[in-house]
């Protein structure tokens, strides 16, 4: 029964794709699914269970099944568009067209990213090129070029673009993650053929292969919608890029540690809702990926012992309004992580990043803190 729980992801792919199949109001049903998703990820006790899987094919299944339904929400996508820019009889109206916007780049976001990013971690070409296809809807297929060699190995430093700096808001935070992960794209792909003594004009360079697909899907989208689906389609995709970064807002956030220091428990937040666990393929059960990321993600154990924090759709939630995302959760999780789990150097540099972000200085240094239980933010 355990591996039932990850065709949650299916469920809620095919639930928007009947819904531009059903037209009308009915497009609005793949955004509906946020505040139900939302709700019993609140409302339900954490999920701190592993889950064992006695057919591991059974599991991986839903990540391939994406393929076919992503495709045939954005065909439906693409024919709802024609229809509008055309103004075919009983074609979708404003309002219709902005629930499309919605439902399409919600699912380009969640759960397409979590399983995006599982199989790019993947040893094998196959599964990273299928990633690659499903990157190209929030504007970065190759979001695995430079994941693995920077986020992976500079987490919870300065230098890491997918890092949160304390006081830093989800709204700078979306353009910084995503210049980030465009740069280092490119700079690793650079050094990797350069390692190869191939110049940036070999046809190995991983920049060809994204503008390619994000070329083509443009391109198909204009032969069939004009120019008016590719900007309705365009926003879309930025839309499902904001809200990738906005959930990856939430991994990190504030977290911090001294280059070069081996990465530990405390070096991610884990987010064990009873939802976003199988809804996100456990990228959730976030410091268990970090410390072997060749794991699939079902033999990932949930790490009560770990950092924590809220329901992952409510810290977003909350993260959208900066003073309650700072004073609910982010501050008092920061003051109990920086008191049980930093080491005394990462004291020092949580003090120092307090300071710059114009927070209070919490932790008397050299003097012994006693810990609350549990932090006093939301539970």
């Amino acid at each position: 029964m355990g591996v039932l729980r990850y065709y949650i992801v299916t469920a809620v792919v095919a639930t928007a794709v009947a819904g531009l199949w059903l037209g009308g109001g009915w497009v609005w049903l793949g955004i509906a699914t946020f505040p139900v998703l939302m709700a019993l990820d609140v409302l339900l006790p954490a999920d701190h269970k592993l889950h064992r899987v006695s057919v591991p094919a059974l599991a991986d299944l839903p990540l391939y099944l994406h393929l076919p339904l992503l495709a045939g929400l954005w065909t439906l996508f693409v024919v709802r568009l024609s229809e509008w820019t055309g103004g075919a009889p009983g074609a979708v109206g404003g309002w219709q067209v902005v629930g499309m916007v919605l439902s399409v780049g919600w699912i380009g976001a969640v759960p397409n990213l979590p399983i995006a990013h599982e199989l790019m971690h993947r040893r094998h070409w196959f599964p990273v090129a299928v990633a690659k296809v499903y990157s190209t809807v929030y504007l970065d297929p190759n979001r695995d070029v430079g994941h693995k060699l920077t986020h992976h190995l500079d987490l919870c430093t300065p230098v890491d673009s997918d890092t949160p700096r304390r006081g830093q808001t989800i709204y700078s935070f979306v353009w910084q993650a995503s210049y980030g992960a465009w740069k280092d794209g490119v700079v690793t792909s650079v050094r990797s053929l350069r390692k190869r003594n191939m110049t940036i004009f070999h046809p190995r360079n991983a920049v060809y292969v994204e503008l390619a697909l994000l070329a083509a899907l443009c391109a198909v989208v204009t032969v069939f919608a004009g120019w008016q689906g590719l900007l309705v389609a365009l926003a879309t995709m930025v839309f499902s890029k904001l809200l990738v970064e906005g959930f990856n807002y939430l991994q990190h956030y504030g977290l911090v540690r001294v280059p070069g220091s081996p990465i530990a428990l405390h070096h991610a937040w884990n987010h064990l809702g009873a939802v976003i666990r199988p809804l996100g393929v456990e990228i959730t059960n976030h410091i268990e990926h970090h410390f072997d990321s060749k794991h699939r993600f079902y033999e990932l154990a949930p790490r009560g012992d770990g950092a924590q924090m809220p329901s992952a759709f409510l810290c977003f939630v909350c993260a959208l309004v900066p003073p309650l995302w700072k004073s609910r959760i982010a501050k008092p999780r920061l003051r109990d992580w920086d008191s049980r789990f930093a080491s005394p150097a990462e004291k020092e540099v949580a003090m120092a990043e307090n300071r710059r972000a114009g927070w209070p200085q919490w932790l008397e240094l050299g003097v012994p803190v006693k810990a609350d239980p549990e932090p006093s933010g939301m539970a």
